[in-house]
């Protein structure tokens, strides 16, 4: 069995669950609709910095993985941006206690 293509196959389920999710919640209003909106945009992020990871991950020149700090930073970056994304949503909820 072919681990890294099976890797490659449940990250593309997981944005595409992402993607899911995001046209799920599409048509609420109102705090609720623009939070949940917010956290399903962070979740298609944190989806896609799993996917490069991987991608990256299998890039190699004579066997060995060339990528591995840049790997690793660019998937820090990504999932960086998601969980500012994430805190974002969070914070419209926040708003719903006022």
């Amino acid at each position: 069995m072919d681990y890294a293509t099976v890797n490659i196959a449940l990250d593309v389920i997981l944005v595409l669950a992402a993607v899911w999710m995001v046209i799920t919640v599409r048509g609420l209003g109102g705090i609720v609709g623009r939070s949940v909106n917010w956290i399903s945009i962070g979740a298609v992020i944190l989806g896609i910095a799993h996917l490069l990871s991987t991608i990256l991950k299998r890039t190699t020149v004579l066997g060995q993985s060339q990528n591995g700090p840049l790997e690793a930073m660019v998937h820090r970056l990504i999932v960086l941006s998601g969980f500012v994304v994430l805190v974002l949503g969070f914070q419209q909820i926040r708003e719903l206690k006022r």
